[in-house]
């Protein structure tokens, strides 16, 4: 008797990020896994097509050291909306429902910008959740992955060489 392996198709967006990079190596070892990524050279436009087929999102991408404070708004919750109208939009082409799981920050309970963008976001994709178009929607709320002198990495090297606590 011969199983049926099925593949689980898995689109990342921030593919090149931090979480993104680590999670597409993590997943690489997996037989059962596809991966579809979406990066910073792809346009919104992009990813209903980058979508179709997909069973499971993992939405990485967003903006936290901008050039232009704007970039927060275009970067966290326009690209969010974005990523929701293309999930509702192949929920209702197809009747699939995608779930989510979205890295989002402690700084939404924060009064800045960046703060502002992060829950404009979870109240996107928690609206999608309410339409029932996308099964699950998780908000993982991370703190200072990328501190203020680059990522986590560093600091822990530092840390370490010191004989200081590690603290995560």
């Amino acid at each position: 008797m011969q199983l049926h392996q099925t593949t689980l198709n898995v689109l990342i967006t921030g593919a090149n990020g931090f979480i993104g990079k680590n999670l597409q190596l993590h997943l690489a070892e997996r037989q059962d896994v596809r991966v579809v990524c979406f990066m910073r050279e792809h346009t919104v436009a992009q990813l209903p097509a980058l979508l179709r087929g997909v069973d499971f999102v993992f939405h990485l991408a967003g903006i936290n050291r901008p050039q232009d404070p704007q970039e927060f708004t275009l970067g966290n919750a326009s690209l969010t909306q974005a990523l929701c109208d293309a999930v509702a939009n192949e929920a209702a082409t197809t009747g699939k429902k995608i779930p989510i799981v979205f890295s989002s920050s402690i700084q939404v309970n924060s009064d800045n910008l960046y703060g502002q963008s992060k829950r404009a976001a979870e109240r996107v994709l928690s609206h999608l959740a309410t339409q029932h178009v996308a099964t699950v929607f998780s908000a993982v709320r991370f703190g200072n992955v990328l501190g203020s002198s680059g990522s986590v990495i560093p600091k822990f090297k530092e840390q370490i060489a010191r004989g200081g606590p590690l603290t995560v």
